[in-house]
């Protein structure tokens, strides 16, 4: 089952590099449920935010760097490569690139993606963005 979940997410990966939104959407069940930091989303919810990411960040390629499963749930830690050419958190684009790291677990029941916890190194996307000064990620290495 690790083998197969595994595949899956890769698949997925795949689909987000693609900019599919539709198809992505295949990937997640009808109860999907997305952790953050500070708060959870719904299905709907979660189509918003990956579409207006999507929006911001149109040329977003994913690299999985690790993937390691046990079970329903597969870890990854990737690299995002980007360019700001569109809105983002209500701020006109940048055309900045950025690369930050992320890691992932999801969840998978019956093929599908029913549950993910995410971190994004914020800090260093805003950064890069130049929303932020860069001395703000050297006291937090």
């Amino acid at each position: 089952m690790s083998e197969q979940n595994k595949s899956l997410i890769r698949s997925y990966v795949e689909t987000w590099n693609r900019g599919d939104l539709q198809k992505l959407s295949e990937y997640w069940s009808p109860n999907m449920v997305h952790h953050t930091r500070t708060q959870s989303h719904g299905l709907e919810e979660v189509k918003n935010i990956v579409g207006s990411f999507m929006n911001a960040f149109p040329d977003l390629r994913w690299k999985i760097d690790d993937i390691v499963a046990e079970g329903d749930r597969v870890v990854t830690r990737m690299t995002a490569q980007a360019t700001n050419t569109g809105s983002y958190m209500g701020l006109p684009a940048t055309g900045k690139k950025i690369t930050c790291a992320v890691m992932g677990i999801a969840r998978v029941d019956d093929g599908k993606i029913a549950e993910h916890w995410g971190v994004t190194d914020e800090l260093a996307m805003m950064a890069q963005l130049g929303l932020l000064p860069e001395e703000f990620l050297v006291a937090m290495a």
